[in-house]
């Protein structure tokens, strides 16, 4: 066994060994992007992995300048360079001086798949999004039972109101047992309706890390929630499938917190003013309830019965007095046509006209004579006057159209 003395010797001996290496000193790598920064001096450090194994690499300004894409986070990629092994620091990483792009790579590709599917079936709508409690009694928090995002849930919530409790449901937030866990979660909260609204949340990692979240059984039970669910995955570029599906949106943890719950300082102050506000408006009614009553207190009728009941006989006799003009004017003025119609009535009458000296000829049967051609010579007719009948027997006939006279 060789003895190294310290980790200088150790990592300088890593080092040698790797240049020394034939196969390790120019080669090309296929891999999916899973991270990519540049530095301010516009270096670019990213990840490249398949579905099991991840390295790290760099390409430096001067290559980069030389590239024929923008590479990105999922981008399926052929990588040419060497391996260094930085010795302070004891990583290893590739020193690319190429990049070729292949497509996307299979996980942004499985991304987009399920993306365009959901979506398709409306579980992405923004009618479908229920609305968050702005007073909820308790919060539920599905996420790690260890780690810096539920201490930073906790502490938020508290910060902003220590009187809401909180209730964890332990989940693991990567690999293969994140998305059965999440989906426990989510049904024991729903079943026992013991929260008002969910907040599933992790920190920040790679776009692998944060893959579990991308997963189709999650979405269909989120959306299925009866109970509002607010998704905190990663930090504010990070996009999962759940963030879509979820009724908010929260660009990290922390910010679950401050959305899920109103400050305390802040609903103390709104109250305080809406009971300034009440106060003053009773006070106000009262006050012109009582220069309402001061006005009726006043009234002489309250002093003085008998001035209230003068005051309505007065009326009562005002009524009367006009109740009866009315009805003089209106008894004159009907009498009056009364009148007129009497008289001409009166003129029209067969007996008056009888008395002003005239009379009419009939018949033996009564049937009125109304001309010389309705009798004949020794015809027996009947004469009424007005006091009486006389009885007579035709002579003569004078005839006006025959202008002669017919003897008997």
């Amino acid at each position: 066994m060789f003895d190294f003395d310290s980790v200088s010797r150790l990592n300088s001996y890593i080092k040698q060994s790797l240049n020394d290496n034939p196969y390790l000193a120019e080669f090309s790598v296929v891999g999916e992007i899973s991270q990519y920064t540049v530095s301010s001096r516009d270096h670019a450090y990213f990840s490249i992995k398949d579905d099991q194994c991840v390295i790290n690499c760099v390409i430096f300004s001067r290559a980069r300048s030389q590239l024929r894409i923008e590479p990105e986070i999922g981008m399926k990629v052929k990588v040419f360079g060497g391996v260094d092994f930085y010795t302070q620091g004891g990583k290893l990483q590739v020193i690319a001086t190429r990049i070729e792009n292949l497509g996307d790579g299979d996980l942004h590709e499985q991304f987009n798949k399920l993306f365009k599917k959901l979506q398709d079936e409306g579980l992405f709508d923004a009618s479908k999004k229920k609305t968050i409690p702005v007073l909820p009694r308790r919060i539920g928090v599905i996420t790690s039972g260890s780690g810096k995002v539920i201490a930073d849930i906790v502490n938020t919530v508290r910060k902003r109101n220590p009187h809401h409790d909180i209730l964890l449901y332990p989940a693991s937030v990567q690999g293969a047992e994140c998305p059965p866990e999440v989906i426990s979660g989510l049904r024991y909260f729903n079943t026992e309706k013991n929260v008002d609204v969910i907040i599933v949340a992790r920190g920040g990692g790679s776009y692998e890390e944060l893959f579990c979240f991308n997963d189709e059984g999650i979405a269909r039970e989120v959306f299925a929630s009866e109970i509002p669910v607010i998704s905190a995955i990663g930090h504010e570029p990070d996009y999962t499938i759940i963030d879509y599906v979820a009724d908010v949106r929260a660009a990290t943890p922390t910010a679950a917190g401050e959305m899920v719950i109103a400050s305390y300082e802040d609903q103390k102050k709104e109250i305080d003013n809406l009971a300034l506000n009440l106060d003053i408006s009773v006070n106000q009614f009262i006050d012109s309830r009582r220069k309402a009553l001061d006005v009726y207190k006043n009234h002489k009728a309250l002093h003085s019965p008998a001035y209230y009941a003068s005051e309505q006989q007065a009326v009562v006799r005002e009524l009367r007095t006009r109740l009866e003009a009315l009805s003089g004017r209106f008894v004159e003025q009907n009498a009056s046509e009364l009148n007129g119609i009497k008289v001409r009535l009166d003129a029209l009458n067969p007996e008056n006209v009888l008395k002003r000296g005239y009379s009419y000829v009939s018949d033996k049967e009564g049937k009125a004579v109304e001309s010389v051609k309705a009798v004949g010579i020794g015809d027996s007719v009947r004469i009424v006057l007005s006091d009486g009948t006389l009885l007579g027997e035709i002579k003569d006939i004078e005839d006006k159209d025959d202008g002669g006279t017919e003897d008997a």
